[in-house]
């Protein structure tokens, strides 16, 4: 092989390596830039460890940032998809491990609540232009004849039923949706120690901070997924601080 040649298979070896290497970068990078990033939430107020009066109402306010679905300050978060859990210890020895507990998957009936459109009609604990979890959940008994009365109202709709409002259909969910739905409102509905409220900012009122103790609050947010594939591969993100109530 003359020098000549040997150069020519030496540059075209080089460049094939170098373009395989290349070409690997890139599907990395590709790869990176198609998973899904979890949201950034920050419970602002009240302030982690801050000590509050008995029956005193309390602000909240959260921010929540995503890669995807925009940042809050600039309002391109749906309000309506960001939680915060009251919750309420008899023991606060429990209180770090609540704190610091790591992100979960909510509950399958909560899941289906905060990612459909249940929150455009009903709220937790005030009523809307639906009633509230609280109201249906004091209303009917968790019996079996109730919870299939309940199931396919949210399924096929309703009216008259609370009012002159109508219940939309929900042909969107699934029979197990619907049943984890009704579930977990028939148990948590009413759930004393446990609230949850709807929105980026608003007040805690004095009725869920009616006990002395330590409060656990937690801001939470699901995000969208990648917009090339919306709805899957979502992700949650979450904030907690603890309050002592005296």
């Amino acid at each position: 092989m003359t020098v000549e040649k040997f150069a020519r298979c030496f540059v075209v070896t080089i460049s094939a390596a170098f373009l395989s290497i290349l070409l690997l970068n890139l599907t990395k990078i590709n790869y990176v830039q198609q998973q899904n990033q979890q949201p950034v939430v920050k419970l602002i107020n009240p302030k982690s460890n801050s000590v509050i009066s008995v029956n005193a109402p309390i602000s909240y306010e959260i921010t929540v940032a995503d890669p995807e679905d925009g940042n809050s300050k600039y309002d391109e978060i749906n309000a309506k998809e960001v939680l915060l859990e009251v919750r309420y210890l008899k023991d606060k020895s429990k209180a770090d491990a609540f704190l610091n507990k790591p992100v979960a998957a909510d509950a399958p009936g909560l899941a289906v609540i905060r990612t459909s459109n249940c929150f455009s009609c009903h709220n937790f604990n005030s009523k809307a232009m639906g009633p509230s979890f609280y109201e249906i959940n004091k209303k009917y008994t968790p019996s079996k004849v109730n919870m299939d009365s309940l199931a396919k109202r949210i399924s096929a709709g309703s009216t008259g039923i609370w009012g002159k409002e109508k219940m939309p259909s929900h042909p969107e969910l699934s029979a197990t949706d619907i049943k984890n739905t009704v579930q977990w409102i028939m148990k948590n509905g009413a759930n004393a120690d446990d609230n949850y409220f709807i929105g980026l900012n608003g007040i805690i009122p004095p009725a869920v901070v009616r006990s002395a103790g330590t409060y656990v609050l937690t801001a939470s947010y699901v995000d969208h997924g990648l917009k090339a594939t919306p709805g899957k591969q979502r992700l949650k993100g979450q904030d907690a601080v603890i309050l002592y109530v005296r």
